[in-house]
């Protein structure tokens, strides 16, 4: 889970909240296209919660933060583009993200850069916080770290593609600090088509915890 900077609501979806009796559910599939559109280019084309890669032809879920209500529900601050939670192709004990989440209250919030600063990983790729309340949140609500499911395991493989670089680009004599910043830029940013590394909040953790120790 990584911070996301919401940007400028679609014009569309504005003009449709000022309809009379305007609501979610009876949004037309053109003006729900383009708010998908705007969601996923401010995520970089990751789901919200388990930054798994998503695009717009497969399946996605937009999903209220906040539980869902007559006041909220076309709000644009409220609204985050997730993965498919694993609907139609896991055990229900395993969805995940908003699928898992549902109408639950989540307290730990990707647009909130005090709550993703508590965010941590482990070697073998568990999320982790050091808030419990999150860490329940993770756990529980989302379901990111279900020894059964995908995501630890592909959270690792991940930080594996970065640990390998860095052992086979250093050389002899060379300290990791350069390679770092050069890792460090690339995966700060999206690339040119917009979209950020799959699972990049475990790659960013790894880069900034080494940094550290050229500071």
């Amino acid at each position: 889970m990584i911070l996301i900077r919401k940007q400028h609501e679609p014009e569309s979806l504005r003009r449709f909240r000022l309809t009379p009796g305007a609501d979610f559910d009876g949004m037309p599939a053109a003006e729900k296209n383009e708010l998908r559109l705007a969601l996923i280019k401010e995520q970089g084309y990751i789901c919200a919660y388990c930054m798994r890669r998503i695009r717009l032809d497969g399946v996605t879920r937009i999903e209220h933060y906040e539980k869902r209500t007559a006041e909220n529900q076309l709000d644009y601050d409220n609204l985050l583009l997730c993965c498919s939670g694993g609907e139609g192709k896991v055990n229900p004990a395993e969805y995940t993200c908003d699928k898992c989440k549902q109408d639950k209250k989540l307290h730990l919030s990707p647009l909130e850069e005090a709550d993703m600063n508590t965010i941590r990983y482990t070697s073998n790729g568990k999320i982790i916080s050091s808030n419990e309340v999150y860490q329940k949140d993770l756990d529980e609500v989302l379901n990111l770290n279900d020894p059964n499911g995908y995501l630890i395991k592909n959270r690792k493989a991940a930080l594996e593609v970065v640990r390998g670089y860095l052992k086979n680009h250093l050389k002899s004599g060379q300290t990791a600090e350069a390679l770092l910043y050069k890792l460090d830029a690339f995966y700060s940013k999206p690339n040119a088509s917009g979209e950020l590394e799959e699972y990049v909040g475990i790659i960013r953790w790894y880069i900034e915890k080494k940094l550290k120790a050229f500071k």
